[in-house]
């Protein structure tokens, strides 16, 4: 392994994926930077001057004056890190976006697992420099050029729309819009969700990034919304005793937080912090302080919470964060898995630390939720305070609720541990679904303990996407956003936590739960209600179909995250196995044994198939009705982009599936493969939303998805002569 800078993670010896399709590796920089980054940068990162990259962009077919969208260096930087990640070294990374060594080192360690979304590893590049074309790269330049100027013609090709629904929430709301904002959902349970597209990490530093503006409140108070949660770090939002350098701006953290809870109370709703406490520590953080030391994972090291000292710092924190932001909500905790915390958080093999393993885990995991809910309490009586049994084992019920003494509600991922069987292929939910309604057999146990001990209840649920599809802002199966409501009416749940980091956007998805939850009627009544009988009744059978072949998505915890599903129409096709594994919710390659899971390839294969055609009906259904309602036309749109990237799905699993053969289905595949993304560019340029997940940024830019059609055509050439001009 080769030694890098100093804060940030190692190089790996294992060579970066090469992108053959572009003549050279430094105009495949120029190509997925372009309009994204400043020219000047990719200059700079490049070793040549601005006139050369205009210039050599302009010989690509692309704009030699494209206006860079300045939002994509504050909200869209995990997509250009993703983008050149095996293009450029990290020197060139920083260059292009303008980030410091600390900062980037922040973004890979803190914001939610990039460094395991990028494969836990850097691949080995070799940094692309500019230099002059030879011969053959400038007619294979002339033939992008030429290939770009036939699909994507004047009006078609247009620069990309990121972030135009951002500029739509943030527009100012009329004194009328305000209060059109304030019917409060009718409910004495919690309705928290994310917004919509708050940055994951740290949110609160730059009060120019409004993670939540009022018009987005309003929306949200109208679909029955009366929380919403963001990520916090403890260290950064309360001077951190150890080490007060790694709490730098805290104060204008606190100042922020306050501003933002003051403004979303305005609107019925309460402000909810997630912690995942204590934060692991470098190995030099305990150099200094060697008797805090637990748990190993990677670089990092566990705050040991069976220490004194660092009990005393997490009730300190806590008391004194909801001192300084008493009108805060609440928070609620993760203390297994996720990042590294207690030392049985992420425990894979025999615990070393020698204090720890003389505890039981469950003891260590009730403590930390103690000692920080008493600490919250003791400063704001009302907070609420949320133990998430997320990670938690199967038999722990009655050991763990039991020892929760400190007034929580006990929040349980609800579909977790369903047993299901898809395809004849039976398996347990682990995470979430909604193509399986809950609740499973654990979360039942978990809550049935819970009321035994008087605690409240909450169900952690995705009412408008998850990983199954996280680039459409919902799903419309409303059949399944009823069936599992219906399912937590009946263990009588009060309090849902909505969505995840994905799944923010108001939608018809959040009404209807909400409708359902204040016993309003049935799906057929809500949708007859919103769009009159005819469209309603029409409607209530389209998704009837779309929630059928819904149930046809293969899923597994490894088709979940390491799927093509949510990259799909960008992902590239690869004529040659690459050899790299897919990574969680970040690369997929093309790593079909990993996408499949318990899956044998042709089932997982078959029952995508199935998905895509039950699919479609439902759609064909839906279409009946264009131009018949705005909002109805919105969930039209969405069920086309789902179609789209459960079509490119199918493609890429069976060209992996036929690319031994070498036969001309794979010709056939590359075809269908064009249409279908030449459609998901036309969609994308019609909702902005497209593509765009909050922890993910976007799945994908414009650019992506033309750079796709490159790699289809060369695909296509190589394939056409090894199969005819070969042979003849």
């Amino acid at each position: 392994m080769k030694t890098n800078m100093s804060t940030l993670p190692i190089v790996s010896d294992i060579e970066a994926i090469t992108y053959d399709y572009f003549p050279t590796a430094w105009q495949a920089v120029v190509w997925r930077n372009w309009g994204y980054v400043p020219v000047e940068r990719i200059a700079e990162a490049l070793g040549t001057c601005p006139e050369n990259i205009r210039a050599a962009a302009k010989e690509l077919g692309l704009n030699p004056e494209e206006p860079v969208n300045e939002a994509w260096k504050k909200r869209g930087f995990l997509t250009l890190i993703r983008d050149n990640w095996h293009l450029c070294t990290y020197e060139q990374i920083m260059t292009l976006l303008n980030l410091s060594e600390e900062t980037l080192a922040f973004i890979l360690k803190e914001d939610d697992f990039m460094w395991i979304k990028l494969g836990g590893m850097k691949p080995d590049v070799e940094a692309p420099h500019y230099a002059p074309l030879t011969e053959e790269e400038r007619q294979r330049t002339e033939q992008i050029a030429e290939l770009f100027a036939r699909r994507f013609p004047v009006g078609e090709g247009a620069r990309d729309n990121a972030f135009a629904f951002v500029e739509e929430f943030q527009r100012p709301l009329s004194e009328k819009e305000v209060l059109e904002g304030t019917n409060f959902a009718d409910t004495d349970g919690i309705r928290m969700i994310y917004p919509y597209f708050a940055l994951y990490g740290d949110t609160l530093i730059d009060e120019s990034i409004d993670p939540f503006p009022e018009r987005l409140l309003r929306d949200y108070a109208r679909a029955g919304v009366n929380g919403i949660w963001m990520q916090g770090v403890l260290y950064q939002l309360v001077e951190f005793p150890f080490d007060p350098s790694l709490s730098k701006g805290w104060e204008k953290r606190i100042h922020s937080l306050k501003k933002l809870v003051e403004k979303a109370k305005k609107f019925g709703i309460g402000v909810y912090l997630y912690l995942n406490e204590p934060r692991a520590m470098s190995e030099a953080f305990f150099q200094k302080y060697p008797y805090l030391q637990g748990e190993r994972e990677g670089d990092f090291y566990a705050m040991c919470t069976s220490t004194q000292k660092v009990q005393d710092y997490l009730y300190r924190s806590m008391k004194k964060l909801f001192t300084m932001v008493p009108e805060l909500a609440g928070f609620f905790t993760i203390t297994m898995s996720e990042n590294l915390t207690n030392c049985y958080s992420r425990l894979f093999g025999e615990m070393k630390c020698p204090r720890c393993k003389e505890r039981k885990p469950w003891e260590v995991i009730a403590e930390v939720n103690n000692l920080m809910a008493k600490g919250a309490h003791d400063a704001a009586p009302d907070a609420k305070a949320i133990a998430w049994t997320w990670g938690w084992a199967d038999d722990w019920a009655e050991k763990v609720v039991p020892l929760l003494t400190e007034g929580q509600i006990l929040q349980c991922t609800s579909e977790e541990a369903m047993r299901f069987c898809i395809g004849g292929v039976e398996g347990r939910v682990l995470d979430y679904t909604m193509s399986l309604c809950g609740p499973g057999e654990k979360t039942r146990k978990m809550w049935k303990t819970a009321g035994k001990c008087g605690m409240q209840m909450s169900a952690k649920v995705q009412i408008n996407d998850t990983w199954e599809m996280a680039t459409v802002p919902y799903i419309p199966v409303f059949d399944k956003v009823a069936e599992h409501t219906r399912n937590l009416k009946k263990q009588g749940i009060r309090h849902l936590q909505v969505s995840w980091t994905l799944g923010g956007c108001p939608s018809p998805n959040l009404r209807l739960a909400a409708w359902l939850m204040e016993e309003k009627g049935t799906v057929q009544e809500f949708l007859t209600d919103w769009l009159g009988r005819d469209a309603g009744e029409a409607v209530f059978e389209a998704q009837k179909k779309l929630s059928q072949a819904f149930s046809h998505f293969p899923f597994h915890i490894d088709s979940l995250y390491y799927g093509p599903q949510n990259y799909g129409p960008m992902a590239p096709f690869f004529l040659k196995a690459t050899g790299y594994h897919a990574s969680m919710v970040g690369f997929p390659y093309d790593d079909l044994e990993r996408w499949s899971g318990i899956y044998p390839t042709n089932v997982y294969e078959d029952e995508y198939r199935q998905l895509c055609d039950g699919w479609r009906e439902g759609l064909e259904l839906l279409m009946r009705y264009e131009g018949y309602d705005k909002e109805l036309d919105e969930v039209i749109l969405m069920a086309k982009v789902i179609l789209c990237q459960y079509e490119s799905a199918y493609h890429h699993i069976r060209f992996v599936n036929c690319r031994g053969t070498m036969s001309e289905e794979l010709l056939f595949i590359i075809r269908e493969e064009m249409e279908t993304v030449q459609k998901m560019i036309q969609l994308r340029l019609v909702d902005s939303r497209v593509g765009f997940e909050s922890s993910n940024h976007y799945f994908y830019t414009l650019q992506d998805l033309r750079e796709k059609m490159i790699n289809l055509a060369f695909c296509e050439t190589y394939l056409y002569h090894e199969l005819y001009q070969t042979k003849s």
